[in-house]
């Protein structure tokens, strides 16, 4: 991985280069035609000095990123001449010691008795509900009609202000 690691920040930095010597460059071309002319040339190399900035900082904090990810000491490979060994050549590795035996489990001792639970005293004694209590005297349904009656005549016909033919504005207020 550290040889993938460095081939990577070695693109991005020769990336980085480029782009920053692009932006260098579109500047003072840039400079150059707002000396000279007073066309929209200027504005295309401003923009192209503006891409390039952005991309060149960006690649170089990746560049850095892939920088620092790049270990200190790169792993030792194996020689060829080792790899080629055959399996007895090689040491033997440290021969297996074995297990201490395992001892009996001790005897299980009897568990304690367990003492009675105390009696829970019970809290204050709940009263009981109240009765309910009866509704007061309904209203006869021709009373109800005569109270509807009394209603002036505002509340019960509402008139639609607005013809089919109004004209409205793009904010909703109605033309007259």
């Amino acid at each position: 991985m550290s040889n993938r690691m460095s081939v990577l920040s070695r693109r991005l930095g020769r990336f980085a280069g480029g782009f920053s010597f692009a932006t260098v460059a579109f500047f003072s071309i840039g400079l150059y035609a707002a000396a000279n002319t007073k066309g929209q040339v200027v504005f295309l190399f401003a923009g192209l000095v503006l891409v390039c900035l952005f991309a060149s900082f960006f690649l170089w904090l990746a560049h850095g990123f892939a920088w620092a990810m790049i270990p200190e000491k790169p792993a030792e490979a194996l020689k060829p001449a080792d790899a080629l060994k055959p399996a007895e050549a090689m040491k033997p590795a440290e021969p297996i010691k074995p297990a201490e035996p395992v001892k009996p489990a001790e005897a299980v001792k009897p568990a304690e008795e367990k003492k009675p639970a105390e009696e829970k005293k019970p809290a204050e004694e709940k009263k009981p509900a109240e009765a309910m209590k009866p509704a007061g005297a309904k209203r006869p349904a021709e009373a109800m009609k005569a109270a509807e009656e009394k209603k002036p005549e505002e509340e019960k016909v509402i008139v639609s202000e607005d013809p089919p033919d109004a004209k409205y504005t793009i904010t909703g207020r109605r033309v007259y």
